[in-house]
């Protein structure tokens, strides 16, 4: 089983602090992210984040778009430290911003930010990538992407075969996913834009009506921006905040030719996910994400009147 995320103590983490930089002060532990532990302190008279990891690439692509995106609209916050911190663990220390989570917001202000959201999928869309080549997961070292088309990005994220699964059915369902997504890829645009690759509402945070800093670009890639959208749908059933979102931008296609283009990249996210709670052996996120998954086996509905029936539905499987 791979490792989901390190279990330093708090004071393991705190002493690892004072060793890089001295006296802290306001040591506080953070909402965790599905594969870090966080915690908030203050030294050198900055408020900061720290970070940790079981593994260190993550942290230095968020380095790297804290430089790339400097001067740019897209609020990233500074990257002042990556390293090891403990056996096996990483550490990432960054400036740290204000602002709360979209997802302890109200209704209301949920769909007021919808359009800001969607305005800060656009910017980071828009970063001049000059100097750079490739589609897919972003090298630290040399700024290009991993993958030399966005069909093989997409085919790389995915296992050679899923015999892992165990169930001739379930097997079965994710082959023909698997078959469906990929036929559909080799005939998408070739599109390629920054993508923050998990824009969901734990990845940025707000004040007001704006947005106060974007972070965890562990996923950061070249390729297709409608990539977010169909982690929103994606998602879109058991997480409200994401539903607005994914309804609002959905709403902006409506009418227009894209349900195939979003199944594909709806597939993807899903088996991909699916493949992550295998290898971390979470049965219960499998379950949900075989069920969810089944629901897209048929062919799309329009994106502006097949909601309910297809694109937020979850087919049971039995």
């Amino acid at each position: 089983m791979e490792p989901v995320k390190t279990a330093l103590s708090g004071e393991e983490a705190a002493q690892a602090m004072r060793d890089l930089l001295g006296p802290i002060g306001h040591w506080t532990p953070l909402t965790e992210g599905e594969v870090s532990q966080a915690f908030g302190f203050r030294a050198g008279g900055r408020d900061l984040v720290l970070r940790v990891a079981p593994r260190r690439d993550g942290f230095d692509r968020d380095a790297w778009i804290a430089g790339r995106l400097r001067g740019t609209p897209v609020p990233v916050p500074e990257v002042l430290h990556v390293g090891p911190v403990g056996a096996g663990a990483y550490a990432c220390v960054s400036a740290r911003v204000g602002g709360v989570h979209l997802t302890g917001a109200d209704a209301a202000h949920q769909h007021r930010m919808a359009p800001v959201v969607r305005a800060l999928i656009e910017d980071i869309a828009a970063v001049d990538l000059a100097g750079t080549e490739g589609y897919g997961s972003i090298d630290p070292a040399t700024g290009n992407g991993a993958a030399p088309t966005w069909a093989a990005q997409l085919r790389a994220l995915l296992p050679a075969d899923w015999n892992a699964l165990g169930s001739f059915d379930d097997i079965a369902m994710t082959e023909e996913l698997t078959a469906t997504a990929l036929g559909i890829a080799d005939g998408l645009p070739e599109v390629r834009r920054l993508v923050h690759g998990d824009l969901g509402p734990d990845n940025f945070t707000v004040e007001g009506d704006r947005i106060a800093g974007v972070f965890d670009w562990e996923a950061a890639m070249y390729g297709d921006p409608m990539w977010e959208l169909a982690r929103y749908v994606l998602w879109a059933p058991v997480m409200p905040s994401t539903r607005v979102q994914a309804d609002h931008d959905l709403d902006l296609l409506a009418g227009e030719a894209v349900e195939d283009r979003l199944r594909c990249l709806v597939i993807v996210n899903g088996l991909w996910a699916l493949d992550f709670y295998r290898r971390t052996s979470q049965a219960g996120p499998m379950e949900f994400m075989l069920n969810r998954l089944n629901g897209f086996r048929g062919e799309p509905l329009p994106v502006g009147t097949g909601r309910e029936d297809y694109w937020m539905r979850i087919g049971r499987r039995r």
